[in-house]
């Protein structure tokens, strides 16, 4: 009889690494459970991020499919949007040659201006061209309409602020759902003005080695489209947003 060799007797890094292999094959051909997908997602607690997820978690459990997330800073996420299954909200047409767009809005970001002095009225990005714009870096629709204008990028929403609350910047652009951190950080000379100047839809990117998946997901994200729940679950973000900012 041949004498059996799994992988309880092999530990030689090049056994180990062919039987993990191996057993994650026969896992799937057996029909275990499979890793869940990790998508990247901002560091910082954005409403419009809450939205994408409770519309994502919706989406992948009808499908059966486990999501994760991480949290990375844009410019990062894009540049290691390699190693991430996808990108859980983005509102630029494109992320990374890999990453698919699922051409169903699953959430939005309205595009605001803050500054510290009332005179200032927002007409469209070009109204903001006389002064020095803060903003926060890698957001790739940002940068296109602010492009030949001054600006001053942060790494941060709470660094954004602070320097606008220190006259480092004259105004800041970012999302209208943000303002309830200024009150959070005590800043009591920024304010949020009005009009704002859009509102950009937002959309979940998969990697193209999920090219199976992607049909799945979009006729699910359409139908959650077309029978209202992803307005519905935004609508009820917004609820619980706007009760904490109060």
């Amino acid at each position: 009889m041949r004498k059996r060799t799994d992988c309880l007797t092999h530990r030689t890094g090049h056994h180990l690494r062919r039987c993990a292999a191996l057993l994650t094959l026969a896992g799937a051909a057996a029909g275990s459970t499979a890793a869940p997908l990790v998508f990247a997602i901002p560091p910082e607690d954005r409403l419009s991020v809450t939205m994408a997820q409770r519309v994502l978690a919706l989406a992948y459990q009808e499908l059966g499919v486990e999501v994760q997330y991480t949290k990375l800073p844009v410019r990062r996420g894009y540049a290691q949007a390699d190693e991430v299954d996808g990108v859980g909200l983005g509102v630029t047409p494109d992320i990374a040659i890999t990453q698919v767009r699922i051409e169903v809005p699953i959430s939005y970001e309205e595009a605001a201006v803050y500054a510290t002095r009332g005179d200032i009225v927002p007409q469209g990005y070009a109204s903001l061209r006389p002064y020095v714009i803060g903003h926060i870096a890698g957001i790739g629709y940002l940068e296109t309409k602010l492009q030949g204008m001054r600006t001053d990028t942060a790494s941060s929403v709470e660094s954004l602020f602070r320097k606008l609350e220190l006259g480092r910047t004259d105004v800041v652009v970012d999302s209208r759902f943000n303002s309830c951190l200024i009150k959070t950080l005590g800043l009591r000379k920024v304010q949020l003005l009005q009009p704002s100047l859009e509102t950009a839809p937002g959309y979940h990117f998969l990697h193209m080695r999920h090219a199976a998946l992607i049909p799945k997901v979009t006729a699910v994200l359409r139908r959650m489209a077309a029978d209202g729940t992803i307005k519905k679950v935004q609508a009820q973000a917004l609820k619980e947003y706007r009760s904490q900012c109060d």
